[in-house]
This record gives structure tokens, C-alpha cells and sequence, in this order.
């Protein structure tokens, strides 16, 4: 198992040049545009710069992540909508109310994520390694 770099390390990469051409940050950056597709394509793209390499394996992590959990409420808001649906009488307003919910709570988790990804893509540009508490060990253990 190889050793991973330091933060120190890492950071002290951001300004340095890239097998891509710009510095670091604004490879860093460019990997969490359209995550996780060109988180990707920086993982495997950038030989050089690790602090380019690691923005770019937390943004396929981060863009995976967000993909699941929006099927998983999809899922489940679906299955309560079919159940909801079952029940006669009562029926229509619960899946109304069930319509309502999964609404707001949709709208709160997208907000969430935007501003989740606006932080990042921000300190991905100064230059900052950014630590997200699930996302970061599983981007290390097994894309790093």
C-alpha cells in the first residue's frame, strides 16, 4: 500500500505547474465544474500535480455521492407515492402532502449540495485541501 502525500505536500502543489498546462488551482477548480465527469477526467488526465489529482478523485466522490442520494430520495419518495396511493379515501392528500415534502426537502438538499460545491470549487481555487468527513477517506482509500 503506498504512503499518502501530506497536506503540506498537497497544498504546497496547488501553485506548481501541471502535466495540463495551468497551475494547480485552476486544474483543482476545473475538476469540480461538472462533477463528477470532469473530476474524472482530471484523475486520469493530470500525472504531475497531486493537489490537482486530489480535487479531482473528492470531486468524482462528491459528484457520486450526490447522484445516489438523489435516486435514493427518488426511490423512496416513489415507493411512499405508491403506498400513499393505495390507501382509499385518504389517498389523494397524502400524496399530495407526500408531493409537498419531498418538494422542500429536495429543494433544502439542492441548496445544500450548490453550496457544498460553490465552497469547494472556491477553495479549490486558493489553493486550500478541504476535507469533507465521508467523501475525503473514501476519495484516499480507494482513488489516491
Amino acid at each position: 500500500m503506498a504512503t499518502q502525500p501530506s497536506t503540506a505536500a498537497i497544498e504546497s502543489a496547488s501553485s506548481s505547474e501541471t502535466s495540463l498546462g495551468p497551475n494547480g488551482n485552476v486544474i483543482a477548480l476545473i475538476a469540480y465544474l461538472f462533477s463528477p465527469l470532469t473530476g474524472v477526467l482530471v484523475y486520469f488526465l493530470e500525472q504531475d500535480n497531486e493537489f490537482a489529482r486530489y480535487h479531482g478523485a473528492q470531486s468524482v466522490v462528491f459528484g457520486l455521492s450526490v447522484i445516489g442520494l438523489y435516486v435514493a430520495l427518488t426511490v423512496v419518495m416513489l415507493v411512499l407515492g405508491v403506498v400513499a396511493g393505495a390507501i382509499p379515501v385518504l389517498g389523494v392528500a397524502l400524496e399530495m402532502l407526500l408531493w409537498l415534502v419531498s418538494l422542500l426537502v429536495s429543494l433544502v438538499l439542492w441548496l445544500g449540495v450548490f453550496l457544498a460545491w460553490l465552497f469547494l470549487v472556491f477553495k479549490a481555487y486558493q489553493g486550500d485541501v478541504v476535507h469533507i468527513p465521508v467523501v475525503t477517506p473514501v476519495a484516499q482509500k480507494y482513488l489516491l
